[in-house]
């Protein structure tokens, strides 16, 4: 059987983390709720205990009758004390369960980051290579544009020809300029921007403006 990459491993300790912490949290829950059933069922005795000793005193009842509805008390009192000893050591066997994964987590540490830089590495050279792509593109849509917009520039020329025009300031091909955001009124442009990039980067978000602009 191959051996299971960094990875793949690290995935599967931090599912065991998940499962640890949904543990804890559904047991601690569950002791939460028993104690407040508990500090209410206390209350309620102590109201009744607290009537029964009225009546013992009256001489209404015997004292065994007081000491049973004492003891009863006295027991919920004690199994409310467990319950919160319980929820109390539950933050510490979490933290137990926790630092055994932490320690393996650690003993993949190494291989991971290896593991981790090679995927960024490959990764960062496709976005590049994006990049690239993207900038040689351009320059065969300019191609294509300057197969209409040429004849700007030759009208001119022939302007000068003429005598009608001292000099032609119109490019003989269609260049870069006009097509770069304009920021007075956000029209976007072809360049792409740092805050472009981190928004499609981080989040997977493209401008509202750019795709309203190529529909």
């Amino acid at each position: 059987m191959a051996k299971k990459s960094a990875v793949k491993q690290m995935e599967e300790l931090f599912k065991k983390v998940d499962k640890v912490k949904e543990k804890f949290e559904v047991a601690s829950q569950k002791a939460l709720e028993e104690a407040e059933v508990l500090k209410e069922e206390i209350q309620e005795e102590e109201k009744k205990t607290r009537e029964i000793y009225t009546m013992y005193v009256l001489d209404e009842i015997v004292l065994e009758t007081y000491q049973e509805a004492k003891d009863k008390l006295d027991n919920k009192k004690k199994l409310l004390a467990v319950a919160e000893g319980k929820i109390d050591d539950m933050k510490d066997l979490e933290k137990e369960e926790l630092y055994k994964l932490y320690h393996q987590i650690q003993e993949i540490k190494e291989e991971y980051y290896k593991e981790d830089n090679r995927n960024i590495a490959v990764n960062r050279k496709r976005i590049l290579q994006a990049k690239v792509d993207y900038l040689k593109f351009m320059h065969e849509a300019q191609k294509e544009m300057t197969t209409t917009y040429k004849f700007n520039r030759k009208v001119g020329d022939l302007k000068v020809d003429l005598g009608l025009l001292d000099y032609n300031h119109i490019d003989g091909i269609k260049t870069a300029q006009g097509f770069f955001e304009i920021a007075y009124d956000g029209t976007p442009g072809i360049e792409v921007t740092r805050e472009e990039v981190t928004s499609a980067f981080n989040r997977g978000v493209v401008s509202p403006k750019v795709l309203e602009a190529i529909k």
